[in-house]
């Protein structure tokens, strides 16, 4: 997903036009706020798949950079975080519907990802 295509979804959620400017100047440096919120999200989900993290949180500075979160993280979370920003200043009721369901679809997307450890235990010894 890129950024306009996440700054488009974001818009439909919200009910915004197509053509709306409202936000055109926030919304890169929201995304990126909230690339940063979810970095380890996203790595734990990249790990749960069997996938390497990313090295470091992504930054974006166009509309055409690759978003490289996991598609589930970039529809859901990034989309609704990313409404929730944008009604913060603006309708606060609304700003919490879209909250809550930032803070659930983060939720919905933790994963266990079990690892390997050693016994630092000596069960040998006689008590």
């Amino acid at each position: 997903m890129t950024v306009k295509e996440l700054y488009e979804l974001t818009k439909s959620l919200m009910f915004e036009k197509k053509t709306s400017k409202d936000y055109d100047g926030y919304y890169k440096g929201n995304i990126n706020v909230l690339l940063a919120e979810n970095y380890d999200l996203n790595n734990n989900l990249r790990a749960f798949k069997g996938k390497e993290p990313l090295k470091e949180v992504p930054f974006i500075s166009s509309d055409n950079d690759e978003l490289e979160f996991e598609e589930e993280i970039c529809r859901e979370v990034l989309s609704n975080g990313l409404a929730s920003k944008f009604f913060i200043d603006d309708d606060l009721s609304k700003f919490n519907i879209f909250n809550t369901f930032y803070m659930n679809a983060q939720s919905r997307y933790i994963r266990f990802v079990p690892i390997e450890s050693e016994n630092n235990y000596d069960t040998t010894e006689d008590i």
